[in-house]
């Protein structure tokens, strides 16, 4: 109990309903489901994350975090701040529907993006555990000349499907399922997807 639990939402925030109390600390940045440029990054603490921060009284760091809580409770940053991405995060958060409804939007799409592929003669989820699969991210996996083709041809196609990581990257690629790419697109994903 003592423990504190951060959770990296990166590829998550913004674009599915997450349950804050289930952690202490969440961070994402704002260039996956915010739809914004890289170059500002978010952090939501609990009640219990501040105090233990306080307890310790760590200060010894430009960017520790009581020294960003000692200047966020009085409105001041401890650096100079992104005022053009701060701006545009406003405009968005604005902007965008309430989450339920965005998360609602992106499940849908993704269960047509796993059915696509469950149903391709070639093309495999990269994560067999459904329960354990992104909403926002879709892993795809087949062998590593099947992948070259398909990304080469989506890239023929205006369509750019993003790598892999590590010792994965020749044989898979992921798919994006985030708030600002339109329905026509993934419809035209899947479409695309659906010839292998």
């Amino acid at each position: 109990p003592e423990k504190l639990i951060a959770v990296d939402t990166t590829s998550s925030m913004a674009g599915i309903e997450l349950k804050f109390e289930l952690a202490d600390i969440w961070y994402a940045s704002v260039q996956k489901c915010f739809g914004l440029p890289a170059g500002l990054g978010i952090l939501i603490l609990s009640p219990r994350a501040i105090n233990q921060t306080e307890e310790k009284g760590e200060r010894g760091r430009y960017n520790s975090l009581n020294f960003m809580l000692e200047n966020a409770r009085s409105f001041q940053t401890h650096y100079t701040p992104n005022v053009l991405g701060i701006y545009l995060l406003k405009r968005v958060l604005q902007d965008i529907p309430e989450i339920q409804h965005i998360d609602q939007r992106l499940r849908d799409r993704i269960k047509k993006l796993e059915q696509c592929i469950i149903h391709s003669k070639s093309l495999r989820l990269l994560v067999d555990n459904a329960e354990t699969r992104s909403t926002t991210v879709l892993g795809v996996t087949g062998t590593e000349s099947l992948i070259s083709e398909v990304k080469k041809a989506a890239e023929a196609e205006g369509m750019q499907l993003g790598s892999g990581y590590g010792p994965l990257k020749p044989t898979s690629f992921r798919v994006a399922n985030f708030p600002a790419i339109t329905d026509a697109e993934i419809d035209r994903l899947i479409a695309f997807l659906s010839n292998y």
